[in-house]
Parts: C-alpha cells; sequence; structure tokens
C-alpha cells in the first residue's frame, strides 16, 4: 500500500494556519525547533513526516496535533 502526505495529513493546513498566524517557514521551525528546510519539504509535500514532527509543529501553531489529519470517508 503506497502512502503519501496528503493521504495522511493535510499540509495544506498547516501552510495555511502559518499564512493565516503571518509566520514564515524559519519563524515556524523555530518555534517547533525544526530546521527551515524541513518544513518546506513538508509543506511541498516532498516527505513523509513523523508524527512527532507534525506534533511538533501543531503545537508551534497552537493547535491539536489531529487538526492536520486528513479526514476518512
Amino acid at each position: 500500500m503506497e502512502k503519501s502526505v496528503d493521504k495522511l495529513y493535510n499540509v495544506k493546513k498547516i501552510r495555511l494556519e502559518r499564512a493565516k498566524q503571518g509566520k514564515n517557514i524559519r519563524e515556524l521551525a523555530d518555534l517547533a525547533k525544526l530546521d527551515p528546510k524541513t518544513v518546506s519539504r513538508i509543506e511541498k509535500q516532498k516527505v513523509i513526516p513523523r508524527p512527532q514532527t507534525i506534533g511538533k509543529i501543531a503545537a508551534a501553531l497552537g493547535k491539536n496535533y489531529e487538526d492536520f489529519f486528513c479526514q476518512v470517508r
């Protein structure tokens, strides 16, 4: 079974929430204690992030981890 970023997490929500809060990638990365390249790759759907990484990003944005899961239909 093939995994893809868009099937696990809604990374568009990460980008939208970051922009809504007026943060750039570097600011979000600093708050989440991640490398800015990692955040950029996640937003561009180049990598499948680990759950811990999504948790760090969610916390840095003041959101719940579950807010970035894709909804199952």
